[in-house]
């Protein structure tokens, strides 16, 4: 049994590209013997494996999703500057790592103050595969009690399909009809789907 196990995993391994070995090789930390194994599963999507992991109490699973917050932690830090707000990349990566695999919708707010400093992140409404209930009165009570000049939006579409749909379009505009009630703009709102991202604002579409 060992050596059938042994022969499959040198197999496996032939069949690597260069980045999949490096995958693997940061994933072994965390999962250990499984990496190649969990990888394999999860059709060496990364993605994919970060979804199953999202969901599963192994203890290297958990220890995968823990290193997963620090490295969006360490993507908070840049943030920290006013003028990163003015980069879509760096908030885009940002919030490709906060919505990795994840598999139902939800709608999250970066608020900032006047000198575009993160003042919080928060995850507001949580939904299904295809649908979020935004409430537009509970963003602008964040706003207030954060005492926020701006806010950046952003939501996932766990179906793939980054392109901002006619409901996004119109749920941006009434965010920033009502945001703007109480001084606070609308900077951005972003779609993600795995690990692309859209800025609407860059669309002309805030």
């Amino acid at each position: 049994m060992n050596t059938s196990t042994s022969s499959v995993s040198v197999s496996s391994l032939s069949t690597l590209s260069v980045r999949e070995r490096s995958v693997l090789a940061a994933l072994r930390p965390f999962l250990g013997a499984d990496a190649e194994g969990l990888y394999e599963a999860q059709g060496r999507s990364l993605h994919k494996l970060v979804c199953f992991a999202r969901d599963s109490s192994l203890p290297g699973c958990v220890q995968l999703m823990s290193g997963l917050r620090l490295a969006r932690e360490l993507l908070a830090e840049e943030l920290r500057p006013g003028e990163a707000f003015r980069s879509t990349y760096a908030v885009s990566d940002y919030l490709k790592l906060h919505f990795a695999g994840q598999t139902h919708e939800s709608f999250a707010v970066l608020f900032l103050d006047a000198h575009l400093t993160l003042l919080a992140f928060e995850d507001l409404f949580r939904g299904t595969l295809t649908h979020t209930s935004i409430y537009p009165r509970e963003v602008l009570k964040r706003a207030l009690q954060h005492n926020a000049a701006a806010v950046i939006l952003a939501h996932n579409h766990p179906s793939g399909d980054v392109e901002p749909s006619a409901a996004d379009r119109a749920l941006t505009d009434e965010l920033k009809h009502a945001l703007a009630h109480i001084d606070v703009r609308v900077l951005d709102h972003f779609v993600v789907a795995g690990n692309r991202a859209v800025s609407m604002a860059e669309r002309g579409l805030v």
